[in-house]
């Protein structure tokens, strides 16, 4: 260690001025561009994350809590009250869609299709076509219970 000092200060005793200060001013620059580096990528960083902000506000995360919307229904059925459609969160937002189309299914195609899908209906996988088979088992479950095929 004593030799390292003895060295540098060896260095900066032999060099001359003009050469002494090119060395300082060079590490000054660097260091000014580097700090000038990160606050422009600093900013534009902010300034992106400000845009995805805003565009996220707007967007409703989706979630799979099956369990508690499935606990929550069985709470409003204990306090007495009615029944009611679409107590789950849809995947695709095709709901209109599936329930006009298994309105016009028979109770057996209805049952058959709602026991079929039902594998889907805890929401562990996701993605094309699961989120579609997810929303068929909930929605045909509804309609079961809205005719009396099932209880709630």
């Amino acid at each position: 260690m004593k030799r390292l000092v003895l060295s540098v200060e060896a260095f900066v005793a032999s060099e001359c001025g003009a050469v002494t200060v090119d060395w300082v001013v060079l590490s000054g620059a660097l260091v000014g561009l580097g700090l000038a580096t990160t606050a422009v990528v600093s900013n534009g960083m902010a300034d992106g994350a400000s845009g995805i902000s805003t565009q996220m506000a707007g967007y409703e995360i989706r979630s799979a809590f099956a369990e508690v919307e499935a606990e929550t229904e069985a709470e409003a059925e204990a306090e007495g009250e009615p029944f009611a459609r679409n107590q789950w969160t849809s995947r695709t937002g095709n709901v209109q869609v599936l329930e006009d189309w298994m309105a016009g299914f028979t109770d057996e195609n209805l049952l058959a299709h709602m026991n079929n899908q039902a594998q889907y209906a805890d929401g562990s996988q996701t993605g094309h076509p699961y989120d579609t088979y997810h929303d068929e088992y909930w929605v045909a479950r509804d309609e079961a219970i809205t005719r009396g095929l099932i209880e709630a």
